[in-house]
């Protein structure tokens, strides 16, 4: 039968959510485009009106300088007409001189006529610097006149790119806005029908149901978990442990990355022989890992934040990575009895992770005590392992027990087998955990 995995549809929740985040960021930006260019033709408009204005002015300013030229000409011709008249008194005078009687030659006396002349030249002369200064004047406001047209040429041309260049960004932002609207409706609809598909699946396959609701599980408001519950998220099923996998390749990029290395290793590999030393590998690194994950998503909900990064050092300068710790927890949590073995809500827990065999476990037993020193700062701690400790003899199992009880990160051996999460790392390297044969839909 048909299938859609939880992973699939938390995927298609997370592209919708990154779908609309993107639309409300492109929106804004969108908006912040507009309001610029807004801006931008705003300036344009208020400079395409002072320039009209100051060609106007420019313009005023030539015809004024005109004037003046022609009020100057006019004067100057006025002054020249008075210079000739002058000049022509003064040769009427100078050629009116007469003879006595005793025949002696008598000069006319002219200083009058003289200083007319004088007085017109000075005066023709002054006209024709104030022509000069006039033409000048004139020839620098038609320059200015120039200038003026072409600033308005260019600012109405800014007028019109700005206008244009608004038009395009409104039409641009409402296509990009449009088409972010479709593909998150697009993603909404596929959302829906996956949840659909995910309901129908999981209504006729109970094992998926049970994975579906330990997913999803949370604690009940103000009710302590015991440890019962906790044996109840962390001992999963073979079957439980197949759809908790399935789902780290659909969710978890590093996961789904591990993955996909060890089936190319697998692919290269010539022979039993070399099969066998990538079937170790998985068993050595993949199992832990997954064992790992196991704990954080079965506990994680217990708290308002998971670390999974947190190292201590010590005097020595040896350090310790903690596996795991939940902060903040949301209601008190019981590791089961005597001092020490509960966290209050608001508390915290250090957990470290150990999944192996059980001569594997009981060999670790001076490292798991040297990582719970890295435990100290949190309310609780506890060390949880996988329940091939219960195939030690009783007294070896004891006194683990005993040695990690006393260094105050008791021993939980609450995670299925070492062997069952062999086998779902395997078949989940080897493509055997698709669900009976059924194919993804999307």
């Amino acid at each position: 039968m048909a299938y859609v995995s939880v992973g699939q549809v938390e995927n298609l929740e997370d592209a919708i959510a990154a779908l609309h985040s993107t639309y409300q960021a492109l929106e804004r930006e969108c908006q912040a485009k507009l309001q610029q260019v807004a801006a931008k033709v705003d300036e344009a408009q208020q400079e395409a009106k002072n320039s009209a204005l100051m060609l106007e002015e420019a313009c005023q300013a030539e015809l004024e300088k005109e004037q003046v030229l022609e009020q100057a000409q006019t004067h100057l011709a006025s002054a020249q007409e008075e210079l000739s008249a002058a000049c022509a008194a003064l040769s009427a005078c100078e050629a009116s001189g007469s003879y006595d009687d005793e025949g002696n030659y008598e000069p006319p006396y002219c200083s009058g006529e003289e200083s007319d002349v004088s007085s017109a030249e000075a005066s023709v002369a002054q006209a024709e610097e104030a022509v000069e200064t006039a033409a000048a004047e004139l020839e620098q406001a038609k320059d200015h006149r120039m200038q003026m047209e072409q600033r308005n040429d260019l600012a109405g041309q800014c007028l019109s790119m700005a206008t244009q260049l608004e038009e395009t960004v409104q039409a641009e932002c409402a296509a990009r806005l449009s088409n972010a609207t479709s593909l998150w409706e697009t993603g909404v609809a596929r959302l829906e029908q996956a949840k659909s598909a995910l309901d129908a699946y999981l209504a006729t396959n109970p094992p998926a149901a049970e994975f579906y609701s330990w997913l999803k599980w949370s604690p009940k408001n103000n009710v302590s978990v015991t440890p019962a519950e906790l044996n109840a998220r962390l001992n999963m099923s073979p079957e439980q442990l197949r759809y908790f996998i399935e789902y780290l390749a659909d969710r978890d990029p590093a996961f789904r990355t591990k993955i996909a290395d060890y089936r190319q290793e697998l692919e290269a590999a010539k022979g039993p022989a070399e099969k066998h030393v990538v079937q170790l590998k998985i068993r050595r690194n993949m199992s832990g890992l997954y064992g790992e994950k196991i704990v954080e998503y079965a506990l994680s909900p217990l708290g308002q934040k998971v670390n999974t990064q947190s190292r201590t050092t010590f005097e020595s300068g040896r350090f310790t990575k903690t596996d795991l710790i939940v902060e903040d927890l949301k209601v008190p949590v019981i590791l089961g009895r005597g001092e020490g073995m509960s966290a209050p809500a608001g508390g915290s827990i250090a957990i470290e992770v150990k999944c192996g065999r059980a001569t594997y476990l009981y060999s670790q037993s001076d490292h798991m005590v040297f990582q719970s020193g890295g435990h100290q700062d949190a309310s609780t701690s506890m060390t949880v392992c996988s329940r091939d400790i219960k195939d030690l003899p009783p007294g070896e199992e004891e006194e683990l027990r005993a040695t990690l009880r006393e260094a105050g990160s008791p021993l939980i051996g609450m995670l299925p087998k070492k062997d069952e999460i062999d086998r779902a790392c395997w078949d989940a390297v080897t493509e055997k955990t698709q669900n009976n044969g059924g194919s993804h839909v999307s």
